[in-house]
């Protein structure tokens, strides 16, 4: 809310806030947003406008249907995406039509103004940017459930990429194609594939990444201690240096080639045949050198076991059931196929080739 000793900034409303912490928390257990709605209001806790109001604030809610002051799937929908909560200022969401027509409309986001930190904040950017993942997924829940199944939002059809519908047949959990199963069956294909099948495939891709980051955290952590760092960059520089040395030396050839031809010392088809062949000189050392450079940025910028990728995935070590909370974290979905294969793809994957790139520069290094 706002400070009254300064109206352009903001305070925490310790009571609100810790409904919001409740919302977010609940969220990322699995909770459904009408299952939240159910949890707010069985409780006697008032919703935004209601609240503000019993704080004696001017507020008013241009959706809100008469003074109505239960909690809605709306409502949580919007604390849910409002960056407010991680500690930045959201500005010219919405604005009116016209001069002419005086009717508010939504601002799309990239035109937003937003300013970064300008206040305390009470969620986490990390569990900020988890729940924006998650509310981009197909997360419909039957109409008695509270939690979202394990799988919610995380399924698509290998050959029409929309999501997996679940079914339970004499007692056992399916999913299968929803194009196929309530769309057309001329459309797409079954894809049918076995809950604990599914579950069991998705654990072992998730334990040989885990796997991978260990090993990936022993080799940078001795990387980071050698005392080869230094000499390596060294040796990169020199390298560097020569291969420059060896272009420049090679394009003032194909300058005085251009002159013999000049002169009438060597043919025209003498000049053009050896022209191509200094260009794929010229082409080749410039692809060293860059490789070159690339491999000293990487040195040099470095890497350490606190990366992304390798404390996400290292926190999940004993992992041996597969979670809501373990599938939100480390995965971003899951492709079935026809023949019951499935693909997992997980979380930063950007950083696992930085780190895979890191090591092998270095190992190489150190060969060399």
């Amino acid at each position: 809310m706002k400070d009254p000793e300064d109206k352009n900034a903001l305070v925490i409303d310790e009571e609100a806030a810790e409904h919001v912490k409740s919302i977010f928390a609940w969220f990322l257990e699995g909770v459904s947003k009408n299952a939240i709605v159910r949890k707010l209001n069985d409780s006697g806790i008032l919703c935004p406008a209601a609240y503000k109001k019993s704080k004696g604030m001017k507020y008013k809610n241009p959706n809100a249907v008469g003074g109505n002051p239960l909690w809605c799937a709306m409502s949580i929908n919007n604390i849910l995406k409002n960056r407010i909560y991680v500690g930045d200022m959201v500005q010219g969401r919405y604005r009116i039509k016209s001069y002419k027509i005086h009717v508010q409309e939504t601002v799309p986001e990239d035109e937003w103004f937003i300013k970064e930190n300008t206040h305390t904040p009470i969620i986490s950017r990390e569990d900020f940017a988890k729940v924006q993942e998650l509310l981009k997924k197909d997360t419909r829940t039957a109409p008695a459930q509270n939690n979202l199944y394990l799988f919610s939002g995380f399924l698509r059809c290998a050959d029409c990429g929309k999501a997996m519908t679940r079914s339970k047949v004499r007692g056992n959990v399916y999913y299968y194609c929803r194009t196929y199963k309530d769309q057309s069956k001329t459309a797409c294909t079954k894809h049918t594939i076995r809950h604990n099948y599914l579950e069991h495939g998705v654990l072992y891709a998730i334990k040989a990444q885990v796997f991978i980051a260990l090993v990936f955290s022993e080799h940078v952590a001795r990387i980071n201690t050698a005392p080869l760092q230094k000499s390596q960059s060294i040796r990169l520089n020199d390298l560097i240096a020569a291969k420059e040395k060896e272009l420049s030396k090679i394009m003032h050839y194909k300058q005085s080639i251009y002159q013999d031809w000049k002169d009438g010392e060597i043919t025209h088809k003498d000049y053009r045949h050896m022209s191509e062949d200094y260009e794929r000189q010229i082409a080749a050392i410039n692809g060293v050198i860059s490789n070159l450079y690339e491999e000293k940025a990487e040195l040099e910028n470095g890497i350490d076991t606190e990366n992304p990728f390798l404390a996400t995935f290292r926190k999940y070590e004993n992992i041996d059931k597969l979670t809501r909370e373990a599938l939100i974290e480390l995965v971003d979905h899951i492709t079935v196929y026809e023949n019951g294969n499935i693909s997992v793809s997980l979380k930063h994957a950007n950083e696992y080739r930085r780190v895979a790139e890191y090591i092998r520069v270095n190992i190489h290094s150190e060969a060399v």
